[in-house]
């Protein structure tokens, strides 16, 4: 997994956002180094014995690739004892719970003890990392994200064209997390109408049919001793003509908490207030405060390395009408090949207070093709 220094400019524009996305696609044999023990010897206290390679350690489970299964993960309170390979002298780093970094040569466990390289002795349930990468120990940031695109060229007895670029990536660190979502919606359709000269003849025309984007930014600050817990900040910005949105925008403050976070998934739930600013087209602009909650989560309960995501944001306006903004989008993704990733996916967005003669539900149903890093 990438590291990114704490002082990396993390501007962006549009331009910039679609030349990353050119390269993302373009750029599919990138990945993250595995740090994999020898083969080993896994016994169980009920005297199974499996053999594998050792790749991680991560939430009290020992994760191997086997002759049968490359992810096989074992949860540390069934394994008895770990037997290194006779060749296997290649020093392990473990982070220990208590935050400690210490080492192992080679990582063996007899009757759930593990002898550390300097002679001391600790429970394999006091390891919380094996080969912990470098941003887990509080040097730099893990970068992970996807970028992703559903295109649309329909030629026929309806003639349209529908491009939607989404980016959606994320720089976490044992202190802080940055996060930043972005995707633009640009739909035409081409429409007979009457020639303008008047001759009884007509004209094919590109009409616009959609014409929208949105960037939300966040930032979360861990509390250092409770650190399921966090304080953060969130700001968005977006248009929308077809819905007679110049330009909103919000800000505010949140508390949050990961609510669940396991091996078969995670979710995070927030909650605070922003300050919503409206510029219509037509309509009267407003500004309010409000009260605002965010939920944001994915599971891998499927298997097969597929992943069911889904984010929410939930604004209600505390200062005025009480109206209610709700943008939810579920999705199912699964890998292709070389980090490529298709996903089907849904959104539904409500705007309670949307301008006079326009819709208050949308509703988009995409087919997605994106690369994961």
């Amino acid at each position: 997994m990438p590291i990114i220094p704490w002082n990396r400019d993390r501007s962006a524009d549009w331009s910039l956002l679609l030349f990353l996305l050119m390269i993302l696609l373009l750029t599919s044999t990138w990945s993250g180094q595995v740090h994999a023990l020898n083969q080993s010897r896994v016994l169980l206290f009920d005297g199974s014995v499996i053999v594998g390679k050792i790749v991680s350690y991560r939430s009290d489970a020992v994760t191997l690739d086997t002759s049968f299964n490359r992810e096989l993960a074992i949860d540390a309170t069934l394994i008895k004892d770990i037997e290194a390979s006779a060749e296997d002298l290649s020093i392990a780093t473990l982070l220990l719970k208590d935050g400690r970094r210490v080492e192992a040569a080679p990582f063996i466990v007899t009757s759930g003890l593990l002898a550390l390289s300097d002679g001391e002795i600790v429970k394999l349930s006091d390891v919380d990392k094996l080969n912990p990468e470098p941003w887990e120990m509080g040097q730099g940031y893990a970068w992970q994200g996807l970028a992703s695109v559903a295109l649309t060229v329909a030629r026929g007895n309806t003639d349209a064209d529908q491009l939607d670029v989404a980016i959606n990536t994320q720089l976490d660190s044992t202190r802080d997390r940055i996060t930043l979502r972005a995707n633009i919606e640009r739909d035409t359709a081409i429409v007979t109408v009457p020639s303008a000269s008047g001759d009884g003849t007509f004209d094919r025309v590109s009409t616009p049919s959609a014409d929208n984007w949105q960037i939300i930014g966040k930032y979360d600050y861990y509390l250092e001793d409770w650190t399921t817990h966090y304080f953060g900040v969130n700001a968005s910005i977006e248009a929308d003509e077809f819905t007679d949105i110049r330009l909103r925008s919000y800000i505010g403050p949140y508390y949050g908490r990961k609510l669940f976070n396991g091996s078969w998934g995670k979710l995070d739930g927030e909650l605070g207030f922003v300050r919503v600013d409206t510029d219509f087209y037509n309509a009267d602009d407003t500004e309010y405060y409000g009260a605002n909650w965010n939920f944001t989560g994915e599971s891998m309960v499927l298997g097969g390395d597929s992943r069911l995501y889904l984010t929410h944001v939930g604004i209600l306006n505390i200062s005025d009408d009480n109206s209610v903004i709700l943008d939810t989008t579920v999705g199912f993704g699964f890998p292709l090949f070389f980090g490529l990733e298709a996903a089907a996916e849904f959104s539904i967005d409500y705007d309670g207070a949307a301008a006079v003669g326009k819709e208050s539900v949308d509703q988009s149903y995409n087919l997605r093709v994106g690369y994961s890093w």
